[in-house]
């Protein structure tokens, strides 16, 4: 092995390194933009009355559920390293929500795949722990894709199962209008800014105003 590491250091000029990815910057004008929107988010909380427990951010991770490798060998010296296959991992989006009172919403799981197979316990609400993250409200999505990230459909999903559900208990204990104005603050992904999606929310649930979090601000 001390044999290979040199050979590959010293006559092909290798060594080991991780993967890395340019810094992400911040645009040059996130402090107006994030000013600008912080005004508009006031200002419909200002207008509508909608309490603290009716404004939701939602935000999406990734959950690892196996590591793929980080490390490849490349020229000493590189500043930019790319790593095959570090993509192909076992993973799921998490859709997490959080009222501006603090109170954290469940999460929305998002699988790979088009069938229960996908799903964790295979979707059996029989089995005690996904029953009881059922019982606490959490839901598990296919997203009838190839990816597991977020789509339409699972946006859908996402807002009629768990977003609605929690704005008319939350507008009933504040005894107001079961459908008054709520605020959904979410990122500019291309998904949650489609024309399809927003029409949709439009059409189906003109009660929920939709407002974005300025692009690379997060």
């Amino acid at each position: 092995m001390v044999f290979v590491r040199r050979f590959l250091r010293q006559q092909l000029g290798w060594t080991l390194r991780r993967a890395t990815k340019a810094a992400h910057k911040l645009p040059n004008d996130w402090q107006q933009s994030t000013f600008k929107a912080g005004l508009r988010a006031a200002y419909a909380i200002q207008h509508y009355y909608i309490p603290a427990c009716c404004v939701v951010n939602s935000d999406e991770t990734q959950l690892l559920l196996q590591h793929g490798g980080d490390c490849s060998y490349a020229p000493i010296g590189s500043h930019q390293v790319d790593v095959l296959g570090k993509e192909e991992k076992r993973a799921c989006t998490i859709m997490t929500s959080l009222a501006m009172d603090g109170t954290l919403l469940p999460f929305q799981s998002i699988w790979k795949g088009a069938t229960n197979r996908s799903l964790p316990y295979g979707n059996n609400t029989l089995d005690p722990t996904l029953r009881e993250a059922v019982k606490q409200g959490h839901i598990f999505t296919l997203s009838h894709s190839s990816t597991y990230w977020t789509n339409l459909h699972t946006l859908k999903v996402f807002v009629t199962n768990l977003l609605v559900p929690y704005f008319e208990s939350k507008n009933k204990e504040n005894h107001r209008a079961s459908h008054a104005t709520c605020l959904w603050v979410i990122d500019v992904y291309s998904v949650h800014r489609s024309a399809e999606f927003r029409s949709w929310m439009h059409d189906t649930y003109l009660w929920i105003l939709m407002h974005y979090i300025p692009a690379s601000c997060t």
